[in-house]
């Protein structure tokens, strides 16, 4: 999905991960696992190879829901927004070591994102 939004953007994918020192076929695995130090050099490269300082806004606008996740688009169609905050949760929960806590209070809602740790 990156690789897409890069050429999008007129942005070469293979000319960025060389920029970041990423290997060539990074965007063919069919899961991407990236240090932090890795995924810094990764948007680092995006910028400089760019040169466009809003770039990143840029790849975070998708206006096609048919490239939504299905988890966007299931929480885009939810009666409120705490049904798609549970929503995320429930999906976070089955499918990433993250977890996702909704606290409500009166009138007030509190969200947090946890990483859990490996087992």
């Amino acid at each position: 999905m990156l690789s897409r939004r890069l050429e999008e953007l007129s942005l070469s994918p293979v000319v960025v991960l060389r920029h970041a020192g990423l290997p060539i076929g990074l965007f063919d695995q069919e899961r991407i696992l990236l240090t932090t130090e890795e995924m810094f050099a990764l948007y680092r490269a995006i910028y400089e190879v760019s040169g466009d300082p809003a770039v990143g806004l840029k790849l975070g606008t998708e206006e096609r829901i048919e490239r939504y996740h299905p988890i966007a688009i299931a929480a885009l169609y939810t009666r409120s927004f705490r049904d798609a905050l549970q929503r995320l949760a429930r999906y976070k929960q089955i499918t990433s070591p993250e977890e996702i806590q909704i606290t409500e209070r009166g009138n007030e809602c509190a969200v947090q994102c946890l990483w859990l740790p490996n087992s």
